[in-house]
């Protein structure tokens, strides 16, 4: 009889309980959170800036047309719209068509200063006002502010420009486009009109988003122009490519930083009063037309016809 076969070791196995705690994050030195955030904030900057240029500043020069049509429309039926010097800056003086430009009845303001052309095309002081015999400077923004004369510099010779002001409708055609440094038209025999465009172009593959050379379209009167009237002196505020950093655009400037940094104080002390909720509903309207302000006077300190 044999002996029994020994039993074979068992092996014992211990389940241990998981650990499932998060690892340890490391943490952020002082710098690097500073270094986040101001990342975020000058990502929110450049978000608004570029959306103030290419959106909001178009409905800003929109509403200031309706405004500045329903204006011009009055004086032209009662013969009260100017027809010479003086002329307050910022007055509608004209309104101007350029069919294939993508121009209807834009008023014309006097003036070509950065902040009058926040409103829409202007006329040149120290120029005639179109229609009258000699010639007559309009200048308009090419990118921001609905950017009126944007086309401008694609229209040909025989493309038409029709303006009206106090002393009737006048009917151009332009002779030609030209850019600075090209020669000029001859000068203007006794009792002709010329009008010409000024805005502003780009080179290369970002040209739309950075126009920097001046050009301008000249065009002729089809018709008997007017007796010339009085004219303004010229303004150096209002050249092409020029900009305001005069005391009155810093002083608004300025005044309109304090008013958003109040406006963020005032959120920042509603957060521990209120809920965060309604802390951010009464304060972003607040903070939003605090930006608007800013955007607005430091768009001055931007060349004229951008």
């Amino acid at each position: 009889m044999t002996a029994p076969a020994p039993e074979a070791p068992r092996t014992v196995v211990r389940v241990l309980p998981a650990d499932t705690a998060p690892l340890p994050r490391p943490e952020r030195g002082l710098s690097e959170a500073a270094l986040g955030q101001t990342m975020i904030v000058l990502g929110l900057v450049a978000v608004w800036v570029l959306s103030y240029l290419f959106v909001f500043s178009d409905f800003q020069q929109g509403h200031a047309q309706h405004r500045l049509y329903a204006q011009l429309r009055t004086e032209l039926a009662l013969g009260e719209a100017p027809a010479g010097a003086p002329i307050a800056v910022g007055a509608p003086v004209a309104l101007v068509s350029v069919p294939d430009a993508g121009i209807d009845d834009l008023v014309v303001v006097e003036g070509t200063t950065a902040a009058v052309l926040q409103q829409g095309p202007g006329h040149q002081q120290g120029s005639v006002l179109p229609g009258q015999a000699g010639v007559s400077v309009l200048m308009g923004r090419a990118l921001s502010f609905g950017a009126p004369f944007k086309h401008v510099p694609q229209l040909r010779v025989g493309d038409p420009i029709d303006v009206t002001t106090v002393q009737g409708t006048f009917h151009y055609e332009v002779s030609g486009v030209r850019r600075k440094g090209d020669p000029v038209p001859p000068a203007l025999t006794d009792g002709a009109s010329r009008i010409t465009l000024v805005t502003a172009v780009g080179e290369g593959r970002l040209a739309a988003l950075g126009p920097s050379k001046s050009v301008y379209v000249d065009a002729t009167l089809d018709g008997d122009a007017q007796p010339a009237g009085a004219v303004a002196a010229i303004d150096p505020q209002g050249a092409p490519f020029a900009h305001d950093a005069g005391f009155t655009t810093l002083a608004v400037l300025a005044l309109a930083l304090e008013v958003l940094v109040a406006a963020v104080l005032l959120v920042v002390w509603a957060r521990h009063r209120w809920t965060p909720l309604a802390a951010w509903v009464a304060g972003v309207p607040v903070i939003l037309a605090a930006l608007w302000l800013v955007s607005s006077a430091a768009s001055r300190l931007l060349p004229n016809l951008v």
